[in-house]
C-alpha cells in the first residue's frame, strides 16, 4: 500500500500512527505540495492528501476513511464498535473526538497557509477566524477525559496538537491548559508517536 502523505501533515500522520501500532508496511509517497501536484488528482479529484492507494490500484482519501480501513486490516481497536444495547458504546464519543481534532487541525493549516503569504496578501478575517477556531477547540479538549486505551479520537488531538506545535509554536497553549498538556506529553511517549514526529522535509 502507498501512502500519499507530507511529514507534516496531521491528516497523514493519523494514518502513520495507526500503521505504525498495527505493524502495517506503508510505502510513502512524499508531496511536496498538495496544491501545486497536479499528478495527486491521478488518485485523488479532490487533489487532497493524504490518500492510500491499495495493492488493487484502488485509492482511498479523507483520513477517517484511511484510518479505519487501516484498523479493520489490522485488527485494532481504535474504533470501538457499535452495541444496540449500548447507545454510549464508546464509538461516538471517539468519533466526536477525531472531529474535534481535525477541525482544530483544519483551522490550524488554514492559519499557517496565512502566515506563509507576504503580509499584502495575508487575509485578516481568516487569520482571526482560525485563531478563534484553535482556541476554542483548545479549550475544549481541556475538558475532555481521555480514554485510557487510546482511540482514533485521542490520536487526532494528539497529531493535531503536534501541529500546532510545530507549525505555530508562538501559540503559547500548554500554560492555560495544564491538564492537556500533561495528557499531551504522556501520548507523546508512544513509540509510534515518536516514530511520525513532525519535520520538515
Amino acid at each position: 500500500m502507498k501512502l500519499y502523505s507530507h511529514p507534516v501533515s496531521p491528516f497523514a500522520r493519523k494514518a502513520r500512527v495507526i500503521a505504525h501500532e498495527l505493524g502495517l508496511k506503508l510505502e510513502i509517497v512524499h508531496i511536496e505540495s498538495a496544491r501545486k501536484d497536479d499528478n495527486l488528482r491521478s488518485v485523488n479529484p479532490l487533489k487532497q492528501i493524504p490518500v492510500l492507494v491499495l495493492d488493487d490500484g484502488s485509492s482511498l482519501f479523507d483520513s477517517p476513511v484511511i484510518c479505519e480501513y487501516l484498523n479493520h486490516i489490522g485488527g485494532g481497536k481504535f474504533f470501538p464498535g457499535m452495541n444496540i444495547f449500548k447507545h454510549n458504546s464508546g464509538r461516538w464519543k471517539a468519533l466526536g473526538l477525531q472531529a474535534l481534532g481535525d477541525g482544530i487541525a483544519d483551522a490550524a493549516v488554514a492559519w499557517r497557509y496565512e502566515l506563509v503569504e507576504p503580509e499584502d496578501r495575508r487575509n485578516p478575517d481568516r487569520i482571526a477566524r482560525s485563531l478563534a477556531t484553535v482556541t476554542a477547540g483548545l479549550n475544549a479538549l481541556e475538558r475532555v477525559n481521555f480514554a485510557k486505551d487510546p482511540t482514533i479520537g485521542e490520536i487526532s488531538v494528539a497529531c493535531a496538537l503536534g501541529y500546532v506545535d510545530f507549525r505555530l509554536p508562538d501559540l503559547d497553549w500548554k500554560s492555560s491548559r495544564p491538564k492537556l498538556s500533561a495528557w499531551y506529553a504522556q501520548f507523546c511517549e508512544f513509540k509510534s508517536m515518536k516514530a511520525t514526529v513532525p519535520a520538515a522535509p
